[in-house]
């Protein structure tokens, strides 16, 4: 997501490589950027109901809900398998105006 300059809601690994200059966004070289904690501006803060200390402990936003594998055999029904979400995704979801699908 980071190279499409899209870095996931708590990536504080790199998140660091998105730079931003008059609203217009870009992608930092990797050999020089140092890791650090996701900064989140104020109105994603508000939004979420969080201070800069506790968006810094915000966990990862990335998600695995449904995968699909084929049967064993051909004539097997393929398998699915459901993860639900974290309950600090749900309350993102919801502080955002998001719907859970």
């Amino acid at each position: 997501m980071v190279l499409e300059l899209c870095p996931v809601l708590g990536d504080h690994t790199y998140s660091a490589r998105v730079g931003s200059v008059l609203g217009q966004r870009f992608l930092l070289p990797a050999d020089s950027t140092k890791t650090q904690r996701q900064v989140l501006d104020e109105a994603l803060l508000r939004r979420l109901r969080l201070s800069p200390s506790q968006a810094a402990e915000l966990p990862l936003h990335l998600h695995l809900h449904r995968l699909h594998l084929p049967g064993a055999r051909p004539r097997d029904a393929p398998i699915e398998l459901l993860a639900p979400l974290p309950p600090y995704f749900c309350r993102t979801l919801q502080c955002l105006g998001l719907r859970q699908q």
